[in-house]
């Protein structure tokens, strides 16, 4: 483990745009270190909106935070069809071959059960149209069809594992949502993809 003292003289060497980039994705960061990014942003007279971001996205929800909020993610209305019915987290795996190689897109996405239904139905025709045209894809193809056929009318076996990694990768947002009253449902929008939302939006 790198000394302390030497990681305060490395953060003197960077930029100022190094240390914003470092504010704005602080995860990963032990305590320590977030005291040092946070002192130097201080010393340099950068946005003390920077420490105030740092803080909400280190700021890890856990144990009895985390059930709680996965009860109101799942209350919240289905972005997909905006109705109000029981969500959970979703895993698609859709294969494209082509003659030199195939690859597979991975999307995760917190919707209804209907919207999930419908949706693995068109990765698995996606993946039945596109995905044999390789040598991976005449492997991969049918196991991948077959997992999704089992998947069709059961709960989603990856649905914490999903919820978990949208709240990881938002705690920040999740946070100033929670302070300012903002709108779950709309990062959870920006989170399968429907559409770009600013995040000034979240909180309209």
């Amino acid at each position: 483990m790198i000394p302390i003292e030497d990681i305060i003289k490395n953060y003197r060497t960077f930029d100022d745009a190094t240390i914003q980039k470092i504010a704005l994705n602080p995860k990963g960061l032990r305590k320590e270190i977030v005291d040092v990014l946070n002192d130097e942003i201080a010393r340099r007279n950068l946005d003390l909106g920077l420490i105030e971001w740092v803080k909400v996205e280190t700021d890890f929800y856990e144990g009895s935070e985390i059930e709680r909020l996965t009860v109101d993610i799942k209350s919240t209305i289905c972005t997909n069809c905006n109705l109000e019915t029981e969500l959970n987290g979703y895993r698609f795996n859709t294969i494209y071959s082509f003659i030199f190689g195939a690859s597979t897109e991975v999307k995760h996405q917190i919707i209804c059960a209907k919207c999930a239904h419908e949706k693995r139905l068109r990765s698995m025709f996606l993946t039945s149209i596109c995905g044999w045209w390789s040598v991976h894809g005449l492997f991969a193809t049918p196991i991948s069809l077959i997992s999704d056929l089992f998947l069709l009318n059961k709960p989603e076996k990856h649905s914490e594992e999903v919820i978990n990694a949208f709240i990881e990768h938002n705690t920040g947002m999740l946070r100033r949502i929670e302070k300012r009253n903002g709108k779950l449902d709309s990062l959870i929008r920006r989170f399968n993809g429907i559409q770009q939302t600013d995040s000034e939006e979240l909180f309209n």
